[in-house]
């Protein structure tokens, strides 16, 4: 009996304690982050700008601009275990393909070599494989307003 009185006391004393309480309110900041990425240096190098096939403009909204198909590989300045030699889409932060005044304002032309970076998440559950190109802002949406 002695040993079922001492269990319940424990029993309730953890049932009061703010402990939980307060991981629990600490892990709500976790979802989807925050991450963090290991950076591997390197250029990108701009394959197609073009026209977005007919059959992929479904994956994605409707644009008040003719959407391009902006292709590009990444070479990076040391080597990098697993980065496959392939071609990579370029497209907006929200997913879209850029338009040709994005591409004519960021210089994005077949050709062009551009400072980028790899970044693989190392910690989060965000995005796990980004490439970043300094000096063009993939969340500038101009495009998308009216002219």
């Amino acid at each position: 009996m002695a040993v079922a009185v001492r269990c319940l006391a424990i029993l309730c004393s953890l049932a009061v304690c703010p402990v939980p309480i307060q991981a629990m309110a600490g892990a709500e900041g976790m979802v989807g982050g925050p991450c963090r990425y290991a950076s591997f240096p390197g250029k990108g190098t701009i394959v197609s700008v073009g026209p977005v096939p007919p059959g992929d403009s479904g994956n994605f909204p409707p644009t008040p601009y003719p959407p391009l198909a902006v292709t590009f590989t990444f070479t990076p300045n040391a080597p990098v275990a697993g980065e496959p030699d392939a071609p990579h889409a370029f497209t907006l932060a929200n997913g879209m393909p850029p338009g040709p005044r994005y591409v004519e304002r960021y210089g994005l032309a077949p050709g062009s070599v551009l400072p980028c970076e790899l970044r693989r998440i190392r910690h989060g559950t965000c995005t796990p494989v980004l490439y970043v190109f300094p000096g063009i802002d993939a969340a500038d949406y101009f495009e998308l307003e009216r002219p």
